[in-house]
């Protein structure tokens, strides 16, 4: 039985994810600390097994920046990405007062930008805003 939680993951669960999709592997206190201040996380489990997730950062205002969107292999081409961002877009609605306005942002993966299309996200650069831009820093 499909269920989408609002709650993180475990760390063991969040870098098995992560590990099944291909993202970057991350030390435990990194990965920790990225589920410890996360603004929103909702995460999907099948029978109580994680299989997908999705966090929002935010300062609490106006900034807002989805990430760690990642259903793990063989549950992908089922809805479940879909349903996770169309939950997260209504819970950051949600949080807003009448006339308030803010800001979510993302970084799509190479090809994915449709997905995030529906949703109403624009591509950048566009007639209005520059590139996006990332820098990765390593030690």
């Amino acid at each position: 039985m499909i269920e989408y939680i609002d709650e993180a993951p475990s760390l063991e669960e969040y870098k098995e994810m992560r590990r099944a999709v291909n993202f970057m592997i991350l030390s435990d206190r990194i990965a920790s600390n990225a589920l410890n201040n996360a603004f929103h996380i909702t995460t999907v489990r099948d029978n109580g097994r994680a299989i997908g997730m999705i966090r929002v950062l935010s300062d609490g205002s106006y900034a807002n920046f989805i990430t760690d969107v990642m259903v793990i292999p063989e549950y992908q081409h089922k809805g479940i990405g879909t349903q996770m961002m169309k939950r997260t877009v209504d819970y950051m609605y949600s949080t807003l007062e009448k006339g308030e306005t803010i800001v979510l942002y993302l970084m799509s993966a190479i090809g994915r930008e449709n997905f995030y299309k529906q949703f109403g996200f624009r591509e950048r650069p566009n007639e209005v805003w520059g590139a996006g831009m990332s820098q990765w820093i390593t030690k």
